[in-house]
């Protein structure tokens, strides 16, 4: 029979650090944070996943004279395809922008999304990641010949901008490896503006790229004319406003054209050179001035914005010479809107709505304009088309088998929210209803960026309450219903768009965007054949029929503005229906074909309007240019590049190193750290070692995270002097292997996660005393620990663009450490640790939030001799966790009062907080790098006490009684300011006052100040 293990753990000493002592020294810990910042910020489109990419790819590598491109099974032709374009942007903009890079520059295809995106960085090695899927048909990416070409393009650029580093950081880098990048520290439309600059250069047929988008000449033209043109300092920093994230985009890339216009392509190119080679790269002005004539970027700004200007006042007079649309909006909220549809009975519109302040999903509104409301929450896509007066058709995107984002349909009750699974990971997306609602049609995503468009059936089937959609009755909705199912059209290298296909009213016609052969037209299917409706050089877009089946609408970009036309079917003829000032879209006939719904678009981004069906309104259409004379195919396919397996050794080594030194229990400490990951995210690696001056020993501190699996495995090892309990000597702490499985089950709008860990760890202490002890310490005893741990986090909180913090859902965290002879362990311990915290949006506000967290703990032997448990204020602000946005964001806050006043070994806590936007003032000054977003407020309330359990060592001096809980109220103000172009904090100033026990008739703590002032960053929970 196995004895009990000692109660207290450790019974005459503090517990083992929570942290290496490599950990605290700041020059080192500063430099290797911007690193894991420049690493967080390469993975952002993968945030809502686990991992970075599928366990189950099977990945090859295609080799070029500059790239390495990786893909994995079913994308080897579009692989090829990368390959060639990426050889050729290096070709042709390596010279323009007067760089080459030293090393072979790392490509990820992956085809795990329906979202058209791609990403590039420099570190730790210049990477570029590209997904597999065309961007949809009203998109800012909308204008291009050849998609492939455009993404390759584009992030090259930012290869050859981010990477050119040159004069001190050059020398820098050649000793420590690649970790400076001046050119990677600037505002962001910096890089966005010169990579769409340069986004088209490899295509045949000038004209394309976001620089010569309809859409993103729209959005320019309403921020030039509606209102005041962003200022520098806004363009610099994240924008509160619309066009939001598009902004560096859109007013970076033109102004780049701006700079190009009037100096030339080798002056950009020096002023990368000498923006590289910055010790201080927060002043981009200056090197700009040193490349443009003198002239620094806010009085080029100015000169821009009233180019703008002009160039918005002669569309719009353009415009005004013929009969201008002055459409009914019928919403007002801005942000994006898409595809409006019409209830067959005509007494509402259906929308998708993304806003700046509410929920994403699918609202209503009447004819009249009066809101219906949110009728349910999509998260991704939303495209839908409905059936009846009550149900839908709706494409949703969704996280699926935990590593893949996807669209797939959903037949939804916009009454009841009531909903059931039509597809299951087939990529579904633009549903539209065929009349009498028997079928569905829809485009399919494939392997290797393939379209098509097929039919599906619409058998009849229970649906299940929205509340329970994402966490029970799963089985219900894992397999849809059986269904018929026919792919309609596919073509290789042919794209198939559409806000949705449109099935003409007898049901024997489907319209759709075709992309193909450089362009995008109408086309239409009919009992098996295709043919064009369209065949031009312009963009058409969401073709609709008339209830009648004579016309089919559709907007068009052929007069240099979106407008909405007409073409009839029994003659081929086409109409201008609108002549609006800024752009028209996705159109909806109702079905009494006396109004016409359209996405229109103003300032604060896309609503919906109407205007009335009258053909004799109707304009003659501005001429479009012909379709451009195909180009010649080169006789025979290119030979294949040559595949082999993936290496994951070619790039886990380690890039970069740094120095290490600052002090341990013993002594003194000199050493190094150095880090690698492979370009897949399967292996990361991190690795401190140093000499122990005092020990006379080394240290180490290595960790591991595996994520070529499913759990993910995480190891470490560390091994460190420390000091003894109670000052006596030195202690040395061994970890020889710490281990752990992740399980992450993410979602778009929750995530639930669980680690289930384990860690040894060898206690000796040595040496003599060196300090006379400083309490009654027990005596020591040395052992090993053999500590299993078990945690668990749920959360479905949300925040908007608008929102000063969380403003609906909760997160949930759970912790559980135990450590017994059964497991190995020489000392006995247990923990257990469990946090909610809930917001609410106030009913009536836009933005204002009361937050509640409640939180307690048990413990069960105190570790050494140090209490389990702690309560207080807010710790001293740590310059480097500003940066790791972790200061401040202790879990348990009891403010008012000392950090760590209370101790024990359980404790219970409450914090209520009303938080409050004050103001926005959203102003820094020129390109400089702290700007401040907002200003808001909060009152709060904390109750809590740290007690001791029966049984265990006195920190407290009292069991649990409502007498003892002390209370605390005060108010902070919150600066949310934006740091280095984008890195979001909140500067908190507080000032809070503890009651203490006032359950027991106290106002006020003894020893501890009527009011305690503090100053902290990050939110409080």
């Amino acid at each position: 029979m196995t004895a009990p293990a000692p109660r207290d753990a450790r019974p005459a000493g503090r517990a083992p650090p929570r942290r290496a002592p490599g950990a605290a020294i700041a020059v080192a810990v500063a430099v290797a944070v911007a690193l894991a910042c420049a690493a967080a910020l390469a993975l952002l489109p993968a945030a809502a996943r686990a991992q970075l990419y599928d366990p189950a790819f099977r990945w090859r590598t295609i080799e070029t004279p500059h790239f390495r491109v990786h893909h994995h099974q079913g994308e080897e032709a579009l692989a090829q395809e990368v390959a060639r374009a990426a050889e050729r942007a290096h070709a042709i903009l390596s010279p323009v922008l007067g760089f080459a890079p030293r090393e072979r520059t790392e490509v990820v295809l992956s085809d795990d999304t329906d979202d058209a995106n791609g990403l590039a960085t420099p570190l730790p090695y210049d990477t570029i990641r590209l997904y597999a899927v065309p961007p949809p048909g009203l998109s800012e990416l909308n204008d291009y010949r050849d998609w492939v070409s455009s993404l390759v393009f584009h992030e090259y650029v930012h290869i050859l901008h981010l990477d050119h580093v040159g004069g001190l950081p050059a020398l820098a880098n050649m000793v420590f490896g690649k970790l400076f990048v001046p050119n990677g520290l600037t505002p962001s439309w910096m890089a966005e503006g010169l990579a769409v600059l340069h986004e088209a250069d490899g295509e045949a047929v000038a004209g394309t790229g976001r620089n010569a988008s309809a859409i993103h000449d729209m959005y320019a033209r309403a921020l030039a004319l509606d209102g005041p043109f962003p200022r520098l300092d806004q363009i610099s920093n994240p924008m509160l406003e619309w066009p939001l994230g598009s902004a560096p985009y859109l007013l970076g890339g033109r102004f780049m054209a701006f700079l190009r216009a009037r100096y030339g392509d080798a002056a950009i190119a020096a002023f990368v050179a000498d923006q590289g080679s910055q010790v201080w790269p927060y002043a981009p002005s200056w090197a700009g001035a040193r490349a443009f004539d003198g002239r620094d970027f806010p009085s080029l700004w100015a000169e821009y914005a009233e180019e703008e200007r002009r160039h918005a006042e002669a569309v719009r007079a353009r415009v005004h010479e013929r009969p201008v649309t002055v459409p009914t909006r019928l919403t007002r909220a801005g942000g994006r809107v898409e595809t409006p549809r019409w209830s067959p009975d005509g007494s509402y519109l259906a929308y998708q709505k993304r806003d700046l302040d509410r929920r994403p999903g699918t609202y209503r509104v009447t004819p009249a304009g009066a809101d219906l409301g949110l009728a349910i929450t999509v998260d991704a896509n939303g495209a839908l088309s409905l059936a009846s007066p009550r149900e839908a058709v709706v494409a949703i995107g969704e996280v699926w088998r935990l590593h893949r984002t996807y669209d797939d349909l959903w037949a939804v009750d916009l009454v009841r929210g009531a909903r059931r699974r039509l597809t299951d990971g087939e990529r579904a997306g633009d549903p539209a209803v065929v009349p009498g609602g028997g079928a569905v049609v829809y485009v399919r995503h494939e392997a290797g960026g393939r379209m098509a468009l097929v039919r599906r059936s619409l058998p009849p089937a229970p649906m299940v309450p929205e509340d329970v959609t994402l966490r029970e009755r799963r089985d219900e909705l894992a397999v849809p219903p059986p269904a018929q199912v026919e792919v309609l059209f596919a073509r290789p290298g042919a794209q198939v768009y559409a806000p949705a296909p449109s099935p003409s009213p007898d049901g024997q016609r489907i319209a759709f965007e075709l992309q193909e052969g450089g362009r995008r037209d109408l086309a239409l299917w009919e009992h098996g054949e295709l043919r064009r409706v369209t065949d031009d050089d312009a963009l058409d877009t969401g073709p609709a029929w008339t209830p009648d089946g004579r016309y089919l609408l559709f907007a068009s970009d052929r007069g240099g503005v979106y407008d909405l036309y007409a073409w009839e079917a029994a003659t081929g003829a086409i109409r201008q229906v609108t002549n609006v000032e800024t752009g028209a879209f996705q159109p909806a006939v109702s079905p009494d074909g006396k109004t016409i719904a359209f996405v229109t678009f103003g300032r604060d981004g896309y609503d919906v309007a109407t205007v009335p069906f009258d053909p004799a309104t109707w304009l003659d259409p501005t001429p479009s240019q012909p379709a451009p004379a195909a180009s010649a195919v080169p006789p025979g396919a290119p030979a294949p590049l040559p595949s082999r397996p993936y290496r994951a050794l070619e790039t886990v080594g380690p890039r970069w190193w740094l120095p290490l030194w600052g002090s341990d229990g013993a002594g003194s400490i000199y050493g190094a750290m150095t880090g690698g990951t492979d370009v897949l995210a399967r292996h990361a690696w991190a690795l401190q070692a140093w000499w122990s001056e005092g020990g006379r020993e080394p240290g180490y501190a290595f960790s591991y995270q595996g994520g070529w699996s499913w759990p993910t495995i995480d190891l470490s090892s560390v091994r460190y002097f420390d000091s003894a309990p109670g000052g006596r000597g030195v202690e040395s702490v061994w970890t020889p292997l710490a281990a752990g499985l992740g399980f992450t089950f993410p979602g778009l709008a929750d995530t639930l996660s669980f680690r289930l860990g384990w860690a040894g760890t060898s206690y000796d202490v040595l040496g003599e005393t060196r300090r006379a002890p400083t309490s009654d310490w027990l005596e020591w005893r040395d052992g090993y620990l053999s500590e299993a741990s078990f945690r668990a986090v749920y959360s479905d909180a949300r925040r908007y663009v608008r929102s000063i913090s969380p403003e609906e859902g909760r997160t949930v965290a759970l912790t559980v450490r135990a450590a017994d002879p059964t497991i190995g362990s020489d000392f006995g311990l247990a923990r257990a640790r469990l946090s909610v915290a809930q917001y609410l949006r106030v009913p009536g506000t836009r933005h204002t939030v009361l937050a509640l967290r409640l939180a307690g703990g048990v413990a069960e032997g105190s570790i050494g001799g140090r209490a389990p448990y702690e309560l207080g204020g807010a710790a001293t602000v740590d310059p480097v966790a500003v940066v790791m946005q972790t200061a401040g964001v202790a879990p348990d806050q009891l403010r008012g009062y000392p950090y760590g006043w209370l101790a024990g070994t359980a404790f219970a806590l409450g914090n209520l907080e009303l938080r409050v936007p004050l103001l926005a003032p959203v102003r820094g000054y020129s390109t400089w790098p702290v700007f401040l977003r907002r200003v808001h407020g909060s009152v709060f309330v904390d109750a809590g006490d740290a007690f001791d359990l029966p049984g265990e060592l006195p920190f407290a001096g009292h069991p649990f009684s409502w007498k003892e809980v002390r209370f605390a109220a005060g108010a902070e103000l919150r600066a949310e300011l934006v740091l280095g172009y984008w890195l979001r904090t909140d500067l908190r100033l507080g000032l809070a006052h503890g009651f203490g026990r006032l359950l027991a008739g106290e106002w006020r703590e003894p020893g501890v100040d009527p009011v305690t002032a503090y100053v902290t960053v990050g939110q409080s929970f």
